[in-house]
């Protein structure tokens, strides 16, 4: 990019009012840039993509996108797979509401995302995340994980290599490690749990017959003390290498998941949702019901069908099905 030409990015958002706060705030805090608004990702993709088609040359082009996750039409999700077909210099930054760790890595893993952020977020760390990766792309240097979002998640998240070398770890993964007997960091700055999680060594070395698994829950036990885990295979380095994210869940730490959690994991409606997530708090069926609002048959027939998606036949199953699940991730 000419030094000389100002730096264009696309904001992608349904919500008019957050575009209109963008449009306030943006010449304040990035008076050299220029910015292009869209409420229709549609139009968003047709735009970038008509860019790469007329050859329109690199000062012309729009060098980062800031897109919210849930949009009608075309979710944040799908405008960025669109857009990687067309651009894979393009600097996506994916704003949402309704973070779970499954769209978090979909985003940076596989439509190479650079940074996922919760909403609201302020505007002004936004773009400097964004000047700071068009800083680093100028002088050619070459960042092996795209970490900075790990920080973001109310987990403890830990990235490691196929050694179980630590490459990251965020502030809520140290708190666990500081808690816990379970799980530690060695000398060598080497991930190392007692006991060892059944199952783990084979998860991480599969057999040369066997197509590697990409996630795995594991449940470690020792006395009082439990510490769930979810490991998730990431893509390998340039050079060949593993790398791996384990997730660390206190379950004495663990709250019930969010009701749009509920929805978004396991296809249940709103009301069914909040029903799940009151006997998650601990209340009796009853008493759930009275406080979502329905009558006790009505909340008996909510759980059958909440039984039905979830894959369980007993309420005990129930629990301890959402309550194993990955917790909110929402800040």
């Amino acid at each position: 990019m000419n030094a000389k030409s100002p730096v264009r990015i696309a904001f992608v958002d349904d919500d008019e009012n957050l575009l209109s706060s963008y449009r306030r705030n943006f010449a304040r805090l990035m008076p050299e840039w220029e910015a292009v608004y869209f409420t229709d990702p549609l139009a968003a993709r047709d735009a970038i993509a008509q860019q790469a088609d007329q050859g329109a040359d690199e000062d012309g082009h729009i060098v980062a996108a800031i897109v919210d996750i849930h949009m009608p039409g075309m979710t944040g999700l799908e405008l960025a797979e669109e857009l990687r077909k067309t651009r894979d210099d393009l600097i996506i930054v994916m704003l949402t509401g309704y973070a779970d760790l499954k769209s978090a890595l979909t985003a940076v893993n596989e439509l190479g995302v650079y940074r996922f952020y919760p909403k609201p977020t302020n505007l002004q760390i936004i773009l400097e995340g964004i000047s700071d990766e068009i800083n680093r792309r100028g002088a050619q240097t070459q960042a092996p994980l795209p970490t900075a979002f790990l920080d973001l998640f109310q987990l403890g998240v830990v990235a490691v290599d196929g050694a179980l070398g630590v490459s990251h770890m965020n502030a809520q993964a140290a708190e666990v490690l500081r808690n816990a007997s379970l799980v530690r960091i060695d000398a060598n700055n080497t991930l190392v749990f007692s006991p060892q999680p059944d199952g783990l060594d084979s998860f991480l070395n599969p057999p040369a017959n066997l197509a590697p698994r990409r996630q795995q829950s594991f449940a470690l036990e020792q006395g009082d003390e439990k510490l769930s885990l979810f490991v998730r295979r990431m893509p390998k380095s340039s050079n060949g290498e593993n790398s791996f994210m384990f997730i660390l869940v206190d379950p004495s730490q663990q709250s019930a998941p969010a009701i749009d959690d509920l929805m978004d994991l396991f296809g249940l409606t709103r009301s069914e949702a909040k029903l799940t997530q009151k006997l998650a708090e601990g209340l009796p069926l009853d008493q759930a019901a009275e406080l979502v609002g329905i009558s006790h048959s009505s909340a008996r027939t909510y759980l059958k069908t909440i039984f039905s998606k979830i894959g369980v036949n007993r309420q005990p199953q129930l629990m301890k099905t959402i309550l194993s699940t990955i917790p909110s991730l929402r800040s």
